[in-house]
């Protein structure tokens, strides 16, 4: 251990040792506990403490509010030549241009990117652009017998399985989406407020209505999964990518399956990633986390470092989740990091989430009517164009975004528990304890270095 971790480690016992924390927790002694007893006493102690569960959406949303039109995306709007300006940036996007001077933009960082994506283009090509109906995203709802051979298992069974309640169907359906590598899963009932008006493929140009969906939805089953911490440690650059593409990808395997898995028991699915509906609010209603001031779903284990993928489904005989509150929004107001760390300047500072935009600038895809932080996405996919890459600065620098580590744990509680100017101290400890760098050379070099990694098991 180097002399700057001891020094790390030995601010975060003084930090534990703050009398306001052992009086919030009242837990004796904890900071002289084994990490993880003291992490398990934590857990026990103050989860219910923090974690308060809503009978209804936890966040206002106006009377006059209409769902959205895809087509108003930064993406359709980009990829489907609606806006030729964004269209010419979008072009330049992804283009190989390397630099071995340059930690993070390496060719070797350039290859890990593009093997990354590489299921996610191959089974649902164009999703991450929202386009519907692609690949493992199909709307198909084939019958045994319209197989296209005997090793095609993705049919819709024509018997139906009978679940013994409600309960035991949502236990099930959860524990099959965990087989299938998720990290998080939640089943909210299906929201006409949250699906978008109309679908659009942006690789033609073409809307599409509900009228043309297979199926009523019913139930729609939010499925997040993790991206990897020291990968986006590296964010912006080619290697965070990795992150990124492997998330992607993962959602569109793990999604796939549980639609598989839910047909062969006789009920409708489609698998979606970025089309259909909008995830945030669909997280929110499933109970997977809060919104917070960079656009994104904060969750309580990993913070805003996950996708969101979804599955439609006309199952309704399930217990739904509701959605929680953990002090996101309380925290969001004071603490401003992503909006410190965006390069492009597209998330806003002011205090208070408003019902509209307050950035100033065309506000098309910003869909006015929900209490929350509203992004310029057109200033944040031009920075993407420019950058040659996603970014992921608001991810990296959130302070909810930290390995699960105990003490971790224990920033986030005392900050839920103790609202106020509490918050500000957090962040500054955040900083001080040194997460959440954007544009950090170190970064890259620990993502690659291959000291004390073990790839074989022992």
């Amino acid at each position: 251990m180097s002399n700057k971790d001891e020094k790390t480690n030995l601010g975060r016992r003084d930090f534990l040792k703050i009398g306001s924390a052992g009086a919030v927790l009242g837990v004796a002694g904890i900071t002289t506990m084994p990490q993880k007893a003291a992490g398990e006493v934590l857990d026990k102690e103050t989860k219910k403490a923090v974690i308060k569960a809503m009978d209804g959406f936890p966040v206002k949303v106006a009377p006059e509010y209409k769902p959205f039109r895809q087509r108003n995306t930064v993406f359709s709007r980009a990829v489907g030549g609606i806006d030729p300006e964004l269209g010419a940036k979008a072009r330049t996007f992804e283009r190989f241009e390397t630099d071995e001077s340059r930690p993070g933009f390496s060719r070797i960082d350039w290859a890990l990117h593009h093997g990354s994506w590489a299921v996610e283009h191959a089974a649902t090509p164009g999703s991450k652009f929202g386009v519907p109906n692609t690949g493992w995203y199909s709307w198909q709802q084939n019958t045994h017998e319209q197989r296209a051979n005997f090793l095609d298992l993705n049919y819709l069974n024509d018997e139906r399985h009978e679940f013994a309640s409600k309960k035991e169907a949502s236990a099930i359906i959860k524990r099959a989406a965990r087989h299938f590598k998720a990290d998080l899963v939640g089943i909210t009932p299906r929201n006409k407020m949250w699906d978008y008006e109309k679908h659009f493929v942006a690789l033609n140009g073409q809307e599409i209505g509900w009228d043309q969906f297979p199926f009523e939805p019913k139930s729609v089953i939010v499925i997040g999964v993790e991206m990897d911490y020291e990968t986006m440690a590296t964010a912006p650059s080619y290697t965070v990518e990795g992150a990124i593409g492997e998330g992607y990808s993962q959602m569109a395997i793990t999604a796939f399956q549980l639609s598989v898995f839910l047909k062969n028991l006789g009920y409708k699915a489609v698998a979606a990633g970025n089309d259909l509906g909008m995830s945030v609010p669909y997280g929110i209603a499933a109970g997977l986390g809060e919104g917070g001031r960079n656009g994104l779903l904060i969750n309580y284990k990993y913070g805003p470092r996950f996708r969101i993928a979804k599955v439609y489904t006309d199952i309704d005989f399930v217990e739904y989740d509701k959605p929680v509150t953990f002090g996101v929004r309380e925290f969001c107001k004071r603490c401003q990091r992503c909006a410190d760390a965006c390069p492009s300047k597209s998330i806003p500072k002011n205090v208070e989430p408003t019902m509209k935009p307050t950035h100033g600038g065309e506000s098309w895809f910003n869909n006015p009517g929900v209490e929350k932080w509203y992004i310029n996405a057109k200033t944040c996919f031009e920075y993407w164009c420019e950058g040659n890459n996603s970014c992921a600065s608001c991810i990296t620098s959130c302070p909810y975004n930290k390995p699960d580590f105990w003490h971790h744990k224990l920033v986030d509680k005392v900050s839920a528990l103790m609202p106020g100017p509490v918050h500000s101290f957090m962040r500054e400890m955040d900083i001080v304890f040194g997460y959440g760098d954007t544009f950090d050379k170190k970064a890259v070099k620990k993502f690659w270095d291959d000291k004390n990694r073990e790839y074989n098991g022992y």
